[in-house]
This record gives structure tokens, sequence and C-alpha cells, in this order.
């Protein structure tokens, strides 16, 4: 009578920490947000998105709840001059046929403008993104502290 229950259990945990959300065939992993300081008013998500179609797909915009944040941009890292710049995409994010892309500290990702309040660690948030062709998809933004080896080119405070 327990292994059911263990299994179960198992099963339920393993719901519980799945942070993979789908349009279509489109498929957004772990969004996830840094905590932030009280004084400060931006803060970045980043995420992967999978593209296992055969056709290109293009993130359109992003969008929080406005006790979250007054917007939310897609930001892509420019190059020139050996420096990097952030600036909003405007057209969007292209996913290639049967590719990802990777939004990450120091490359491109989701800028929030104007938080309303810190971004605080074990919280959660909602945030939907619009596709061309998988339409729309609202996921969960985990904010949680995240060594990466680029962690020392993600300061935000440029923006």
């Amino acid at each position: 009578m327990l292994k059911p229950f263990i299994l179960a259990f198992l099963l339920l945990s393993f719901s519980l920490f799945a942070h993979d959300f789908n349009a279509g065939q489109i498929e957004v992993n772990h969004p996830w947000a840094r905590p932030t300081a009280p004084v400060v008013k931006t803060g970045a998500v980043y995420l992967v998105i999978n593209n296992p179609t055969h056709q290109a797909e293009l993130l359109l915009s992003v969008e929080v709840p406005s006790t979250i944040a007054e917007l939310a941009q897609i930001h892509q890292t420019e190059y020139s001059q050996n420096m990097a710049k952030m600036r909003e995409a405007h057209s969007g994010l292209l996913i290639p046929a049967e590719n990802s892309l990777e939004l990450i500290p120091g490359g491109s990702h989701i800028m929030l403008v104007g938080l309303k309040t810190p971004l605080v660690e074990g919280e959660k948030f909602p945030m939907e993104l619009r596709f061309e062709h998988s339409g729309e998809i609202t996921v969960e933004v985990w904010v949680e502290e995240r060594l990466t080896p680029n962690a020392a080119t993600s300061n935000h405070s440029h923006h």
C-alpha cells in the first residue's frame, strides 16, 4: 500500500517543480528573474524558447500585470566596437525552425521597467508572451538567485 502513495507523492512533487509551458508546439522553459533591491526599478526575466516546428516563430511582445511593473519589453544585445548595448527589440525576437532561443544574463532578455515592488526570492508572477504563429501563452516567472557564467555581465543598472 505504501508504494502507490510514494509514487503519487513523487509525481506530485515533480509537477510542483516542473517549470515548462507550451503554446502549440512552442515550449517555454523555466522563466526566472533575479531578486531585486528595494531601490531598483528594473528587473530582467530569462528563459529558453524551444521551437521544434519546421516554421520559424517570432516572439512579438510580453506583458506582466501592472502590479509587477509599468511595462515589459523584449531586449536584445547588440555589439558595436567591442561594446554591448541593450536595446528594445521592437520587431520581436526570432526563434528559428527546429531550434531554440535562450534569453540569458548578458544577452537577450525581457526587461521589466518601473517595478512596483521588489522581486523577492521565492515569489512567482505571471507573464504573457505573444507569438506570431503560436498565439499567447501565460507563464509563471520564478524569482530566484542563480549563478551563471555571465553573472558579471548581467547588471541591468544601465537601463
